[in-house]
């Protein structure tokens, strides 16, 4: 591994020569960002990956939505069209993407999402009158809009203190990118976090003099997507199309045997694959073996005809959320902003 970083150090340096230099120009005001009208709140990191960003954006909406008219906006990663979007019950994750189709199930009947990957000129089309709160997820990077709020999520197992820049290790910038969040989220922590664990990573943000937090993923009961169930389960398979699945296979195969069939991240499911898929599942004790996918997962199934296709085998999904260690103090100062 070490020889590879080696090889792979001069691409690593021009990469961080190129974006430092961008985000100098962007800091000086010689490339101008758009602030964003009224309140907003950009969820984002600093790796390439899974770091959590859709659940921290879920847990806002659902939290805010009660006194705010919520408006997500999302680039739309996978989706097979172009432009601003404005998400509507008809659309399916290939014109929208898994992740905004998640978020308008989550609205409430007055929330908007969006999908664009021009965010100034999407931004620019909405009401952005007193009562709305914009949420931009994976913004971070995306210099060219300033959100009012910056909340920056790493993940607890491998955090961006110890990454390095691509292609290197996973960062799309330099650590000291860090310094423009407003607050700080160590995510996926371990159930039992001790102060001494938590030692490190709060020297990282004093450095950065950023107040942080930890949160950890809370699972829910398995949730039956189709109407035949599997009656208490011994084994699942588990089928993912996320960038880190490891924190849910863990927690699954601490109750049952788990077979694991892993795809790339935002993967495009296909009728041919959904058989492959259910070959693998006939194989094994059928009454005794459920598939399990996550919810992202999910809204590549459904909306299309591959729900119809998985109507006579006992599919699930993992619903989760989060717990903030420290949320009432997270919280007050998400709600200083925003009032």
């Amino acid at each position: 591994m070490k020889a590879l970083r080696l090889l792979l150090l001069p691409f690593g340096l021009l990469y961080g020569i190129i974006t430092t230099l961008r985000n100098f120009l962007f800091d000086s005001g010689i490339f101008a960002s758009y602030v964003i009208p009224g309140k907003s709140i950009c969820v984002g990191n600093l790796n390439v990956g899974g770091s959590g960003k859709s659940p921290m954006t879920r847990y806002l909406m659902q939290h805010f939505q009660k006194n705010y008219r919520m408006q997500i906006l999302s680039r739309g990663y996978g989706r097979s069209t172009k432009g601003h979007i404005l998400v509507q019950a008809e659309h399916s994750a290939s014109k929208v993407g898994d992740e905004p189709l998640q978020y308008f199930l989550d609205a409430a009947e007055n929330d908007e999402v969006h999908v664009s990957e021009n965010r100034k000129m999407a931004i620019a089309t909405m009401d952005r009158s007193e009562n709305h709160l914009l949420l931009l997820d994976d913004a971070f990077q995306h210099r060219k809009v300033k959100a009012g709020l910056s909340i920056l999520l790493s993940e607890f197992n491998d955090p961006f203190f110890r990454d390095y820049i691509l292609p290197v290790g996973n960062l799309r910038e330099g650590r000291r990118g860090a310094k423009r969040a407003h607050i700080l989220v160590f995510t996926k922590c371990p159930e039992e976090l001790t102060e001494e664990m938590k030692k490190p990573y709060l020297t990282c943000a004093k450095k950065w003099n950023i107040p942080s937090f930890f949160s950890r993923i809370v699972y829910q009961p398995l949730r039956a997507v189709t109407a035949t169930v599997a009656e208490n389960p011994e084994h699942i398979l588990l089928v993912t199309g996320i960038a880190n699945p490891t924190h849910l296979l863990v927690h699954l195969q601490q109750t049952y045997r788990v077979t694991h069939l892993r795809y790339t991240d935002h993967f495009n499911f296909t009728s041919e694959k959904i058989d492959e898929i259910h070959r693998k599942f006939d194989t094994f004790e059928q009454q005794k073996t459920a598939i399990v996918t996550t919810e992202k997962d999910f809204m590549r199934l459904i909306h299309s005809p591959l729900q119809a296709q998985i109507s006579s085998y006992p599919w699930y999904v993992q619903p989760i959320g989060i717990s903030i260690d420290r949320e009432e103090e997270f919280l007050q100062i998400v709600h200083q902003y925003v009032r």
